[in-house]
């Protein structure tokens, strides 16, 4: 198993998307007052938070052990 990365403040994502689904990203971005990479990344963190989440949830945990909500969306966002 390789090693994460523990500083991750210089990472960079791209992705490629239709002019339609360009279009609908932008306009919701517009409607929240975000810039479409904030709106991207608020979207990918919500649903990276709610797939560890899940999967936390699911798994054995010993007696009294809690599961703890993610809040990179939060400090991402600033």
């Amino acid at each position: 198993m390789q090693d994460l990365p523990t500083d991750l403040s210089g990472e960079h994502l791209e992705l490629w998307t239709s002019g339609e689904q360009h279009l609908a990203i932008r306009k919701a971005a517009e409607l929240v007052g975000w810039t479409v990479s904030q709106y991207v990344l608020s979207a990918a963190l919500d649903r990276a938070e709610r797939d560890l989440y899940g999967h936390a949830a699911t798994r054995p945990r010993e007696a009294g052990e809690s599961v703890e909500p993610y809040v990179a969306l939060v400090t991402a966002l600033g």
